[in-house]
This record gives C-alpha cells, sequence and structure tokens, in this order.
C-alpha cells in the first residue's frame, strides 16, 4: 500500500482481536457488513447540494432513506419533498453512502482477507469506472463536481475512494487495475485540478486533500504538488488561515473541525513522501484551540455558520478521531490525556482512525476542566464556574468577521450552563432555505445589538480588559466595536461596547452593561436582543406590536410590551433557568415575542431592549440557576456611567450584599455610605481599572 506501511497493517491485523479495539474493530466489520447486505446502486446521474435537503418551513434536515430514491421526509410533520434539488441531494448522500460502504469492506479485507468483501470493493471502484466519465462537469456551489454536486463533495468522496483502492489493488489483475486507474482515479485527480481556488479556504483545503491521496495512490506527484505550493498548499493554507490562537479563521467550531479534518488527511497522504510538511507548529495549535474553551459537557457554541450540532453534549468527543490521528501522525504520548478525556465522556473509541493510528491504551482521563481564557486573535472571550455539572459558561465574541461564513454578531453573548444551552448563538441550519438568510445571519438573531433594524456591517473588534476569576476580585470580559466613517447607514462612526463583569462564587453571576454611541445629534432606534430557552415569567406584559422593520422582525410573534426602565425577568427549563434583572435607557421599551430557534420548528423567548437615541446604557444582571435563584432583589441607583455619572447596583442575596460602583470617564461622588455587611466592587470603564475595597 501507499498509504500504510508494512507495520500499520500488521498493527491493524493485531488490533482485530485486541479487546481495547474490540469497539473500533466491530464498526468496520458492521459496516463493511451492511455493503455486503445492501445492493450496489450507484446513481446513474451525478448528485446535487446537501444543504438543499432541507424542510423549507421547519429548517430541519429531511429523513434520508436508501430504499426510497431521489425524495426526503420531513421529520417534523411527514411531509415528503420530491424532484430537484430533493433529488440531486439524495444522489450526493447516496454517493457517500456507497464509498463509505466500500472503504470497510476494502479496510475488512485487508484484515482478515473474506474474499466477498475484496468482490464487493472490485464491484463497486468498476461500476465506478465505468460510469464516472458519463458524469458531465455540473453545480453551482463550491466548484463543480461530477460525481457530486459540487468540487468541495468531489475531493470529500474520493479521499475513501482512494484508500479503499489502495487496500484491494492486489485482488485486481493488471489490466483491471489499469482500467480503474485510467477511468476513475486519474479523472477525478484530473478533474480536481481544474477547480482548484487558489486561494486560502476550508475548501481548498478539501480540495487539496483529495488531490494528495489520489496522487500518493497514483504515485504520481503531479497531483500531490499543490499541496506543496507556496503561496496556497497546506503550509500557506495552515499560516494564513489559522489564528495564532489555533481557530479556522471563519469562526465556526464546525467549520474548524471540517478543515482540521481536510488538513489532517492531507498530511497523511504525504507523511511519507514529504514529512518535512507535518513540522509546521499551526496544525497542532488547530487541535489545542477547542479544548481550551470546550464546556464541562464537551460542547461548543456554534458561531457564525456552525452547525448547531456544536451544542450537542459530546460534540468534540465525536472528534477524538482527529486526535487519534495526530497521535499517529507525530507519535506523541501528549495526545493520549486529551483522547481519555474526549472519551470520558461516553463516546466509543470506534473509529477507523483509532484502529490504524491510535495508542494502544489510554491513562485514566483527567477530570480537571479548562479554566476561564480568552483567545485575543479570535476574539473569544470565555468566563466559567463551576464544574461538571453545575458549569456555568459565557462567551463574549468580539473578533474578526469570518467571511462568507461570518455573522454580523460583534459583541455577542452565549450563555450555557447545567450543560443546557440557555441563551446560545444559534448557528445556522442548511443554506439552501430562506430562513438561513432573513434569520439565522441576520444581528437580530443574536444577543447583540443593532441599530434601525438593519444588520451590523462585517467589522473586528478588540479586547478592552479581560481578568480571568481568581486574579482580581472578580472577573471581568470587556470588548468595544467601532465602525468606520464610510461604513453603512446607520452604523457609519458608531461605536459599541460590552463589559462583563463576572462575579465568581459557589453560585455566580454577572452584570452585563452595554453601552452604544453615535456621532453626531441624528438619534436612531436600538435595539438590543436577548435570546433564551425555556418559559418567560416577566410581570407586567400586555399585547403589542413591533412597527414593520423588514422580513427578518416579521418572523416574531406573540409580541408583548412594557414600559419600564426597571424589570427582572426569568426563564425556565424544568429545574434550569435564567434570572434577568435589567435597567434600560430612559424613554426605552421592553418588548417581549416568540423567535425561531434553530430548529425553526420551536420557538426562544426573545427580549428586545428598544430605544430612540444617539448615546445609551443598557444594564443587567444575570444569574443562571439550578432550583431556585440566589439573588432575591436588584437594585439600581445613578444612571449611565458613560456619562461620566456613577452606577451604583445592589445586589442582595440570602447570605449575601455585593454593591457594584461603574464609573465612566470621572469619578463622581455618589452615594459612599454602603451597609457594613456589603462587600464593594468598583469597575471603571475608561479607563478600564479594576479594584475591590
Amino acid at each position: 500500500m501507499q498509504l500504510l506501511n508494512e507495520g500499520e497493517i500488521a498493527r491493524l491485523r493485531q488490533r482485530q482481536t485486541d479487546p481495547a479495539f474490540a469497539a473500533a474493530w466491530g464498526s468496520v466489520a458492521e459496516r463493511a457488513d451492511r455493503a455486503l447486505q445492501q445492493r450496489i446502486d450507484i446513481p446513474m446521474a451525478g448528485g446535487g447540494w446537501t444543504h438543499d435537503f432541507f424542510c423549507p418551513d421547519h429548517a430541519v434536515r429531511l429523513e434520508y432513506d436508501p430504499a426510497r430514491p431521489e425524495v426526503g421526509r420531513c421529520p417534523i410533520d411527514g411531509q415528503v419533498f420530491a424532484g430537484e434539488p430533493y433529488a440531486g441531494a439524495w444522489r450526493t448522500m447516496t454517493q457517500s453512502r456507497v464509498v463509505a460502504g466500500l472503504h470497510a469492506a476494502a479496510l475488512a479485507w485487508l484484515v482478515g482477507g473474506d474474499e466477498r468483501l475484496a468482490a464487493h470493493a472490485r464491484a463497486v471502484l468498476s461500476g465506478y469506472a465505468e460510469r464516472y466519465g458519463d458524469y458531465p462537469v455540473h453545480g453551482e456551489h463550491a466548484g463543480q463536481g461530477r460525481c457530486m454536486g459540487q468540487s468541495l463533495d468531489e475531493a470529500v468522496w474520493s479521499i475513501p475512494l482512494a484508500w479503499a483502492y489502495d487496500a484491494v489493488r492486489e485482488t485486481f489483475d493488471a489490466p483491471t487495475r489499469a482500467r480503474i486507474e485510467r477511468d476513475l482515479l486519474r479523472p477525478a485527480a484530473e478533474h480536481l485540478l481544474t477547480q482548484l481556488w487558489h486561494r486560502v479556504h476550508n475548501i481548498e483545503c478539501w480540495h487539496l486533500a483529495g488531490l494528495a491521496t489520489l496522487g500518493t495512490v497514483l504515485d504520481d506527484e503531479r497531483f500531490v504538488a499543490p499541496a506543496l505550493d507556496a503561496d496556497w498548499g497546506l503550509a500557506a493554507q495552515l499560516h494564513e488561515g489559522v489564528a495564532a490562537d489555533g481557530w479556522w479563521w471563519e469562526g465556526s467550531p464546525t467549520y474548524h473541525f471540517y478543515t482540521l479534518e481536510a488538513v489532517l488527511s492531507l498530511a497523511t497522504a504525504i507523511r511519507r513522501r514529504h514529512p518535512g510538511e507535518l513540522a509546521g507548529g499551526r496544525l497542532r495549535a488547530m487541535l489545542a484551540a477547542p479544548l481550551e474553551i470546550v464546556r464541562a459537557d464537551l460542547s461548543l457554541p456554534a458561531t457564525n455558520d456552525g452547525w448547531f450540532v456544536a451544542t450537542e453534549r459530546g460534540f468534540v468527543a465525536r472528534h477524538a478521531p482527529r486526535y487519534e490521528l495526530a497521535r499517529g501522525l507525530w507519535g506523541d504520548a501528549a495526545y493520549d490525556a486529551p483522547l481519555a478525556r474526549l472519551y470520558a465522556g461516553g463516546e466509543s473509541r470506534d473509529s477507523v482512525e483509532a484502529l490504524l493510528f491510535g495508542p494502544d491504551t489510554l491513562p485514566p482521563p483527567d477530570r480537571a476542566m479548562p479554566v476561564s481564557t480568552v483567545q485575543g486573535p479570535s476574539g473569544h472571550a470565555v468566563l466559567r464556574g463551576g464544574a461538571g455539572g453545575e458549569e456555568r459558561w459565557l462567551l463574549l465574541k468580539y473578533g474578526p468577521h469570518g467571511g462568507g461564513h461570518g455573522h454580523p454578531d460583534k459583541l455577542a453573548l452565549d450563555l450555557h450552563a447545567f450543560g443546557r444551552p440557555l441563551a446560545p448563538d444559534l448557528g445556522t441550519p442548511g443554506y439552501g432555505i430562506p430562513l438561513n438568510r432573513s434569520w439565522y445571519r441576520h444581528t437580530l438573531a443574536h444577543n447583540t445589538v443593532l441599530l434601525d433594524g438593519a444588520p451590523q456591517p462585517p467589522a473586528t473588534g478588540e479586547l478592552v480588559r479581560f481578568v480571568p476569576p481568581g486574579e482580581g476580585a472578580f472577573a471581568v470580559a470587556d470588548a468595544r466595536v467601532s465602525w468606520p466613517t464610510d461604513a453603512p447607514a446607520p452604523y457609519a462612526g458608531v461605536a459599541a461596547r460590552r463589559c462583563i463583569l463576572w462575579r465568581a462564587s459557589a453560585r455566580p453571576y454577572f452584570l452585563d452593561l452595554v453601552l452604544v454611541r453615535q456621532p453626531g445629534d441624528a438619534p436612531c432606534q436600538i435595539d438590543l436582543a436577548w435570546h433564551h430557552r425555556g418559559a418567560l415569567d416577566l410581570p407586567g406584559l400586555e399585547p403589542s406590536a413591533l412597527p414593520a422593520a423588514g422580513e427578518t422582525y416579521a418572523l416574531l410573534r406573540d409580541i408583548e410590551q412594557l414600559h419600564v426602565r426597571e424589570w427582572h425577568a426569568t426563564w425556565r427549563l424544568g429545574e434550569v433557568g435564567t434570572a434577568l434583572w435589567g435597567r434600560d435607557p430612559r424613554g426605552a421599551t421592553l418588548f417581549a415575542a416568540g423567535a425561531p430557534d434553530n430548529p425553526a420548528a420551536e420557538t426562544l423567548s426573545l427580549l428586545l431592549r428598544r430605544v430612540t437615541a444617539t448615546e445609551v446604557t443598557f444594564a443587567a444582571v444575570c444569574e443562571p440557576f439550578a432550583g431556585a435563584p440566589s439573588i432575591r432583589s436588584v437594585t439600581w441607583q445613578g444612571d449611565a456611567p458613560d456619562a461620566g455619572v456613577g452606577l451604583t447596583i445592589n445586589v442582595e442575596g440570602d447570605d449575601f450584599r455585593d454593591i457594584w460602583r461603574i464609573t465612566g470617564r470621572e469619578r463622581s461622588g455618589g452615594p459612599t455610605d454602603f451597609p457594613p455587611d456589603a462587600i464593594v466592587y468598583e469597575y471603571t470603564l475608561d479607563p478600564p481599572a479594576i479594584e475591590r475595597r
């Protein structure tokens, strides 16, 4: 084989009977057996775009059934969608299923020598060789494919195809081997050469990975050469596309792991021919970055065009195969501890990567969790308190936009607590549905500020100050963003700032201060959105309506309003929830509404804090809780600290009294006779000083 050496093949065969790898080998064997049982139903036509395989009404993926050709069923109401674009998406998923079965059968044959598996692999490869040349070049999303609907999917599909051929090629006679390479593998590689973007992008990483894998199997350096290109090859993709903190530049955990999978596939293909390409530190940084902010339940936020699956328990553990592969690429035992931690969450160690590249044994899992941290280049400030199922986790997102996969959400928050996404970033569903543009990629769908109902223009914020718990009287995540004077109206020259003051304790809570300042004297409508799951309790709400503000605001329903400056809202999801005490600018209106969740068939509670002004400060005290909040009351004194006037916040619980004194550009007199049992905290917004007295 070109992709595995003799020692690796011998180790793979030994692991067939190793109890430590019973799950991994059983998974390969089960998929191989399933491939034998199913018909070899290679579609006659090329595939389409899988983002179209979604219900347009409920924003959920349709159910794929290999026995019902070219249709999909909505899991919400059972509606069946047929014809294009659903049929094309079905064909793409079928092509992927056929090749996944081919790959499993080929590996199982390599281990056990079962001729039925070799015969299946030969039949599939021969079938594709007969058909590949008849697939026309087609597609309009992310390049063009032949077998698939885009060059991205073509590249992804080609990698297990090449691995399977490499495993079983010795079972072909010479004429058949020549035909498979001439009519399938080489044309696939030639097609990918025509689809190269010559720029840094996750799609280009897959192009390079597909080409390098095909080139290695064909022993043709011409197809490997693009991966070595100085301007857009592997080294350039890592240097230009990976931030210094290790995150892929598009700002999405799902795209991060998607790109990481491509880069590791590429590195695996060329590791023997060009071992020096694996020496850079950015690839290792990509593996480390998610582990620095991962939540206790091994989930991540669905930032930017992030699939909401990232918020599910165990999401990072499902990417343990990436860490298994890294362990094999570098032979570095430092990956053993992260692997043990990922599998401790309950994920089965059943991947091909574990069989091929993982360590023989893993150490006992280290239960220590990451700490609060800031990842400056990517704009992630994460504060956390508690541990395990009691963890409270908050993200303040302020960094680069993320290009075509970025969302207009500077200074957005994502709150996760007790293993639940309470006030989440909604990420994105399939790109082919209208709601993706009108809702999920609009600022209103995020927990941040927007002006005149218009989405924020792309921007990059900056961190003002970050103090993790334990290094000060309280933790701080303070960031700001400003738009240039030539930005689209109404954002031209606007500056915004969000300051989180985190009170670390057995039951932590935080202060949330949002400041917006416009240039000039003309006021505009300023909205601050807060989305939360669960049932809302907010006394005093009355039925209302929102003035027309485009199709995004039209998605809100069951609108109510409240005309008060100070208010107290509570959300509950069973025994878990969040209590929020707010203070809004003078003249503000508080709206409550139902809004699309992800999926859109479910509903989020939305609080919209609205005021028309040129300069405002919104303030809130927020406590995620299990059972009941520990805070009994919050009282406010003073006004907007950005105007040089002090804001004093008295937070009382059953066994504590905290007084927060927030000042702006200058110290105000204000009250100084605080109760003797109070703990007084002070924070100056400008300049950013922090002290406790």
